[in-house]
């Protein structure tokens, strides 16, 4: 009985730290340097002037869209695919990711309408 009473106050204590956490204010910092914008054959890619940890990209304009895969580049300048989102979205839209790159390449994928 003693071993059931201490297994619940420890997950007592660890959910309130977890909350605690997920309660505390984020703060997030707008990139305000230049960002150069190129189209390619299989995406659009969006490059930083140094490479920085990307915590969230919005994506913003207006109607609907649907099977997009977000890229970043890490150090060998190779595409690591980090987010997919299948189901169609309505902008703006929030893609909460943890990254550190120089360039986001965002890819839609058009064979499932």
């Amino acid at each position: 009985m003693n071993r059931w009473k201490c297994l619940l106050l420890t997950l007592a204590c660890l959910s309130q730290i977890g909350c605690t956490a997920l309660l505390t204010e984020q703060v997030y910092v707008l990139i305000d340097q230049p960002v150069s914008e190129k189209m390619t054959f299989n995406g659009e890619i969006y490059s930083l002037p140094e490479r920085v940890n990307v915590r969230k990209v919005v994506l913003l304009g207006s109607g609907k869209i649907k099977n997009i895969q977000i890229h970043t580049r890490d150090k060998r300048n190779r595409w690591k695919p980090v987010k997919k989102v299948p189901g169609g979205i309505e902008f703006p839209f929030a893609i909460l990711l943890i990254a550190k790159t120089d360039a986001i390449k965002i890819v839609k994928n058009d064979w499932n309408r």
